[in-house]
């Protein structure tokens, strides 16, 4: 193959990646405060409608965050949501790192976690790696 032919697809496969996870501002509800990277693309803003991103269904009217790397930071979930195992309840605050793993949310169950009985509608958080940062016990 020639050189000329692997950058094209090298670039190709750059910008088709890009726009998997590149949101822009008509997700934005008009008139909302948006804030955007320096590179102009978006940080955050109040969704205009229901916005799905990695399997999350965030809820119209919420803030939602971005990383720089286009992934989910955070939002409001509209939808029960399960990462690893973790029930993560509706209506709740969750958040991701930068690899878009799970960083916390608010358990929508009691739930058992490496070993640790974790109380429901309590948040949970988790180091990146996956392993338990904290949550609360049942009283």
């Amino acid at each position: 193959m020639k050189p000329t032919a692997i950058i094209a697809l090298s670039l190709t496969s750059l910008l088709l990646t890009t726009a998997l996870f590149a949101a822009d501002v008509s997700i934005c509800n008009p008139g909302s405060a948006i804030t955007t990277f320096p590179d102009g693309r978006l940080q955050s803003c109040n969704l205009r409608d229901i916005y799905t991103l990695q399997g999350v269904v965030c809820n119209a009217y919420s803030t939602i965050s971005f990383h720089p790397n286009g992934l989910l930071r955070s939002c409001t979930s509209r939808d029960f949501y399960t990462y690893a195992g973790i029930p993560c309840d509706e209506y709740g605050e969750i958040s991701f790192y930068p690899s878009g793993t799970l960083d916390t949310c608010r358990l929508s169950a009691q739930t058992q976690i490496q070993g640790k009985v974790c109380d429901e509608l309590q948040p949970v958080t988790l180091f990146e790696d996956g392993r338990l940062k904290s949550c609360a016990t049942p009283k």
